[in-house]
């Protein structure tokens, strides 16, 4: 077999033989190049070495897929400084916190770990759970590292279901920088205000004054907590979320002509106006001609559902027009006017909401910002949380999708 010289990749290191264990594993026997440590009482430096401790061994990154462990005896060192001549043990600053692997390996399983498992990883590398475990818990904290962020140009906060069929929400409160890079700051426990206005406040006053949009939904935890702390002016309550609402008073009303329909047409009529749900979602510029003729027809037979849906498409068309806020406000007012002068009585609900939340609605039309980021933050964490097969605690979901969004960018990559 040709055999190839490879240089350790740790400069403190001299490497003093190669061995091949038992397991096939690379054993190098290595030593320190240092000369010193400091002293743990005084902290001054220990040149007189008193001895060795105990062998080491520290796994460290492989080579061509064979498990590489370097074998070492930390020098003891005795302190000429204190009167009682007390020893230490030398520290070496490659090697990761625990003990048992070097730094090089920690990195190459962090990297290891993003958009992957714990389990997947240590059966991979043939390195335990419990070190992955303490490894991401001792480089990846349960909160914030403010340090780490530059800006937070837009905030966006949503709540998921922690557990299937139980009212157990977590917050999940995320950033967008000016340069579009997406960051998680926190899993809150539950979606109080209380517990949103907290966090909100615990941003460092730098950051703060960084913030331009808070993106958000029509809960009002979220709402009054935002506008407590950044104010009125920069909420943003979503478009899409806004959309849901007035879309589902129009498919109400579809049901109900539908069935309506059902009886009072033969089966050969009604048959043709099969597919009216998706017909009476889409822009009218998206149907076909045939989707605009069965339009036509669903029209002819239920004039309510056309009125209801041509306020709809207005709303839509409000929304997807690049006007001021002013201008967008005063459109609203004269679609509400509309609606309530004519017969509709589907929207009545939904115009007490748009109503209420007028003012952080029409937020959108100053930068047309809005939570369609966070709607894709909330699929990466149903991915996260069936990966993972759920999370207890909200520790754990933050560590996870702090090594997901910003893992690469964490190791320079």
């Amino acid at each position: 077999m040709a055999n190839i010289t490879l240089p350790l990749d740790i400069d403190s290191l001299k490497i003093l033989s190669q061995d091949i264990d038992e397991k096939g594993n690379i054993v190098l026997t290595v030593e320190s190049k240092c000369q010193q440590t400091h002293c743990h009482k005084c902290g001054k430096s220990a040149t007189k070495r008193h001895g060795y401790g105990e062998t080491m061994k520290v796994r460290h990154t492989s080579i061509l897929d064979t498990p590489v462990i370097l074998k070492i005896k930390p020098v003891r060192y005795l302190c000429e400084h204190c009167g009682d001549g007390p020893t230490t043990l030398e520290k070496f600053d490659w090697v990761a916190k625990g003990g048992k692997i070097t730094k090089g390996l920690e990195t190459y399983i962090q990297r290891s770990l993003i958009n992957s498992t714990i389990q997947d990883v240590s059966r991979k590398e043939g390195v335990s759970y419990s070190t992955i475990s303490t490894m991401l818990s001792h480089s990846i904290g349960v909160t914030v590292n403010w340090d780490n962020l530059r800006d937070l140009h837009t905030i966006g906060i949503d709540e998921i279901s922690n557990r299937k069929g139980f009212q157990d929400f977590v917050a999940i409160v995320s950033a967008k920088d000016t340069q579009g890079n997406l960051s998680i700051l926190a899993v809150l426990d539950d979606r109080k205000k209380e517990t949103v206005l907290d966090f909100f406040q615990s941003i460092p006053d730098e950051l703060k004054q960084t913030v331009k949009h808070v993106c958000t939904d029509m809960y009002d935890g979220f709402i009054n907590a935002a506008v407590e702390v950044f104010g009125q002016k920069k909420v943003v309550v979503d478009r899409y979320d806004v959309a849901k609402l007035y879309r589902q008073p129009l498919d109400d009303l579809r049901i109900k002509e539908m069935k309506r329909l059902k009886l009072e047409l033969s089966a050969a009529d009604y048959a043709e106006l099969k597919g009216m749900m998706w017909i009476l979602r889409k822009q009218h510029e998206c149907l076909t001609e045939t989707e605009k003729s069965k339009l036509t027809l669903l029209y002819r037979h239920s004039p309510l559902l056309k009125k209801a849906h041509r306020q709809a498409l207005t709303l839509t068309h409000i929304f997807n027009t690049h006007s001021d806020r002013k201008s967008a406000i005063a459109k609203i007012d004269r679609w509400i006017t509309q609606v309530e002068k004519s017969e509709l009585s589907c929207f009545d609900r939904f115009i007490g909401t748009l109503t209420k939340y007028k003012s952080s609605i029409a937020n959108y039309f100053k930068n047309r910002k809005n939570s369609g980021f966070v709607e894709g933050l909330n699929n990466k964490i149903k991915v996260v949380k069936r990966r993972c097969y759920g999370f207890t605690k909200a520790e754990s979901l933050f560590q996870r999708l702090t090594l997901d969004l910003q893992g690469y960018r964490m190791l320079g990559i």
